[in-house]
């Protein structure tokens, strides 16, 4: 295998060479000496199980095709690997981390890692738009679509299949239609459905479910019952890499960058920071520039505390 590599690419590349049959002379032996290696024979079985746990166990030749684009694809940035699963590359952007499909008993999870933005097709055609930080777990069957959302916050398109009601579970909430495009999110005991096409009937634990339609959007600590008005183009802007604030504390955007970026933003003790307020619109991986921005429009002082984090100072 070519140096520099991860064992998870290596894993890719072995699985796709094995998929064409039987391996001879050097390769067999360059195999199963990389086999021998603690952790080796776990990352190719992961890679082959994600392959076959939604019935994808041939085409290893398009895999790494679309592995490769995929790569291309997250141009800029040094290092970026996607593992392919269900059914279909799982296309990276963003910087830094990993992007994983790990197949078990339960289903299929996909999870990113800081700064990542991930699109992963579904084996019914319809597909998921990961944020950074999250996981969602995929669970198909031949009479239910069903996605959890485990942690973060995932945007699906989600194509229309008679009888086959498509279904999100998120905290304590659930909400099912026949497609449509919509938004889920979780952090903490928050959750919120947010719906940009088609019609949901999402019900909270407890209490009859609510119909949500186009524009609307669930609000409040995991509660289905109260129906806002959503701002469709800020709290959907993370899918073009971007973060928009309406008059948002400084606390408050620092918060949001270092949920979407590798890189970090420190507050020092200063109260005078609280005062601060943002609007606007920013790339999530250009921390470094947010802070500058701040400085020169401010007065604040930016100091690098190490290659990834900046401290901002009153």
């Amino acid at each position: 295998m070519a140096r520099g590599l991860s064992r998870e690419d290596e894993a890719v590349r072995w699985f796709a060479k094995t998929d064409r049959g039987p391996l001879t002379g050097e390769d067999r032996r360059a195999f199963l000496e990389w086999l021998e290696t603690p952790g080796n024979a776990d990352a190719y079985h992961e890679t082959a199980d994600a392959w076959s746990v939604l019935g994808a166990a041939k085409g290893a030749e398009s895999l790494m095709a679309m592995r490769a684009a995929a790569l291309r694809e997250a141009s800029g940035v040094s290092r970026r690997r996607a593992i392919l699963g269900v059914g279909g590359a799982l296309a990276a952007a963003g910087a830094g981390g990993a992007a994983f499909l790990m197949a078990g008993a339960a289903g299929a999870k996909i999870r990113t890692g800081a700064g990542e933005r991930l699109t992963a097709p579904l084996p019914d055609g319809s597909s998921v738009t990961l944020a950074p930080l999250s996981t969602v777990r995929v669970q198909y069957d031949k009479v239910r679509r069903r996605v959890r959302l485990v942690e973060g916050q995932a945007y699906f398109d989600a194509r229309s299949a008679p009888g086959r009601p498509f279904e999100v579970i998120v905290g304590d909430q659930r909400a099912q239609g026949s497609g449509g495009r919509f938004q889920v999110t979780k952090q903490g005991q928050t959750a919120q459905i947010l719906i940009e096409d088609g019609v949901l009937e999402v019900a909270a634990a407890s209490g009859a479910p609510r119909r949500l339609t186009a524009g609307q959007m669930t609000a409040g600590p995991a509660d289905a019952r109260r129906v806002a008005l959503a701002d469709l183009d800020r709290l959907t802007a993370w899918r073009e890499g971007r973060l928009v604030f309406n008059d948002a504390p400084l606390p408050q955007v620092v918060a949001a960058f270092n949920r979407y970026s590798s890189d970090r933003l420190a507050l020092a003790a200063d109260t005078r920071l609280d005062a601060i307020r943002i609007s606007g619109s920013f790339r999530y991986d250009g921390t470094r520039e947010f802070a500058q921005a701040l400085a020169a429009g401010f007065g604040v002082r930016i100091r690098q505390l190490d290659e990834t984090t900046w401290e901002i100072d009153g």
